[in-house]
């Protein structure tokens, strides 16, 4: 004869198993993914409130020498000046650039111009090179075969 507490164990047992019954059957829908934002293909009535909750959060303040009409407001002198700068510069990296990884490149060397040093350790394996403009130091690691002869 079973025992009392074996009779309520198994009155809670078909009791569970009875309200498993009981319920109906489950179904699960497939999770589409929606973009808010209409540059990704969300809603495009989205993009103004987005706009102007990005303009609301902008912690930056255009800086103090920056003209607001850009680069129109250049001379032609101006602009001339800055790209043959550039060009200059571009030349001077070339340069640069071939005394560390050209056929008859040094071990290790320094270049100085403008207040910038340069200077550059080739181990056989790797290229050390230490930017210094006076304010700011970087340095960078290269493979030693980065520039194909």
């Amino acid at each position: 004869m079973p025992s009392e507490s074996s009779k309520r164990v198994r009155c809670i047992a078909l009791g569970g198993v009875a309200a498993l019954m009981m319920t109906g059957p489950v179904y699960a829908g497939t999770l589409v993914y929606t973009p808010t934002n209409p540059t990704f293909g969300g809603n495009p009535l989205n993009g103004s409130t987005l706009f102007s909750s990005a303009q609301a959060q902008n912690q930056h303040l255009p800086s103090s020498n920056s003209s607001s009409s850009g680069p129109a407001s250049l001379t032609q002198g101006q602009i001339f000046a800055q790209q043959l700068t550039s060009q200059l510069y571009a030349s001077l990296a070339n340069s640069i650039t071939q005394a560390i990884f050209g056929s008859n490149a040094a071990p290790s060397g320094t270049f100085t111009f403008a207040g910038t040093t340069i200077s550059y350790v080739n181990d056989g394996t790797n290229v050390q090179l230490t930017i210094n403009d006076g304010s700011t130091t970087t340095t960078i690691a290269l493979p030693a075969n980065a520039i194909s002869h």
